[in-house]
């Protein structure tokens, strides 16, 4: 009987809504009450087409913050309750899939909400967490190509959305989890160019050089071989510097003893950008003319920093001379030293 009265009061907040769009106030009221009963009728508002109009009403109403913020919390908690189901996920996600690429990643790294809404940045960071989740887990074999819907979501910047949620809220440990978790996700793409799209060429030539130390010798399905490429001071600190992994780095060291999730995706993701790197390591460019670089034996690293690397003497005494000798930071500890 209770489920009954609970459905009446749901259809009749969702006519409200679509009636009241303009009405702000009267929206507002419609969207709380809603709220009440959202976890009660997941399968309700997924049904009868409710999660649409809650997507619509939020890109309608995408510069309203409190109707922006009521609507992702329905939203999400929705998702939450159906993630569960084969068919009610697909559903779901079917109708939310372009909000991710139009609105979400947006309103996260929108600055107004990044530095002054935590509870915005949570809500939508989390919902980006469970439409990729729901696309991994069940939609493997659907029409969905998800590799493609990777790369879709990279080319709309979903990484960087994730950075900045977890370089503003670091100490926050639910942005942290989610935003680690989509690093995770677009880590796992087969199609190498999602990946390389996060890392930098710093970092790939101290993985190149740290791989050297054990003559590439390390087996990629063993956790505790990767940890010793990891451990690896230059390879740490270019981890730890990177524009996109650095974040993640310091993420992962500040949650990982406190949450194991976290924990668990951080050790994939770098063992994900080692594995890959080695496979994949053609792609490293020199650090002057920016070509492919040539053969092995024919490529030199800067003996100092091990952060650069070159094609010719030529070109490592050219870029000593335009820009690395100032940038070396194992040349500057030297001069210091000397001073």
């Amino acid at each position: 009987m209770r489920r009954g009265a609970d459905i009446q009061i749901t259809r009749m907040m969702l006519r409200k809504i679509r009636n009241n769009t303009e009405d702000t106030e009267k929206l507002e009221v419609s969207l709380r009450t809603l709220l009440k009963y959202r976890k009660t009728n997941a399968d309700f508002l997924r049904e009868s087409k409710g999660l649409n109009t809650l997507v619509l009403t939020a890109k309608h109403h995408k510069d309203d913050p409190v109707i922006l913020k009521l609507t992702i919390s329905i939203l999400t908690s929705s998702l939450t309750e159906t993630v569960k189901a084969v068919d009610a996920s697909k559903s779901a996600w079917h109708m939310c899939k372009d909000y991710i690429h139009d609105d979400l990643i947006k309103i996260i790294i929108n600055e107004r909400y990044l530095l002054e809404d935590c509870e915005m940045v949570q809500g939508a960071i989390h919902l980006l967490a469970l439409i990729a989740l729901i696309a991994n887990y069940w939609l493997r074999s659907d029409d969905l190509n998800i590799e493609s819907f990777k790369s879709e979501c990279s080319e709309k910047r979903m990484h960087l959305a994730a950075i900045s949620a977890m370089l503003a809220y670091k100490d926050n440990e639910e942005i942290c989890d989610a935003g680690v978790y989509l690093i995770y996700w677009l880590q796992c793409a087969e199609d190498g160019c999602v990946q390389r799209t996060m890392w930098s060429q710093t970092l790939r030539i101290a993985i190149d050089a740290g791989l050297d130390e054990f003559d590439r010798k390390i087996d990629l399905s063993d956790e505790k071989e990767m940890q010793k490429v990891l451990d690896i001071p230059s390879v740490l600190s270019a981890f730890r510097q990177d524009p996109i992994m650095g974040v993640l780095q310091n993420t992962w060291e500040r949650h990982k003893d406190s949450n194991q999730f976290i924990a668990d995706c951080g050790t994939g993701v770098q063992c994900f950008v080692i594995g890959r790197h080695r496979r994949e390591c053609k792609f490293l460019k020199c650090s002057n003319c920016e070509k492919n670089l040539p053969k092995k034996k024919e490529r030199l690293l800067c003996s100092s920093c091990r952060l650069v690397i070159y094609c010719s003497g030529r070109c490592q005494k050219q870029h000593w001379k335009k820009e690395h000798k100032l940038k070396c930071k194992c040349k500057q500890a030297t001069d210091s030293i000397r001073q």
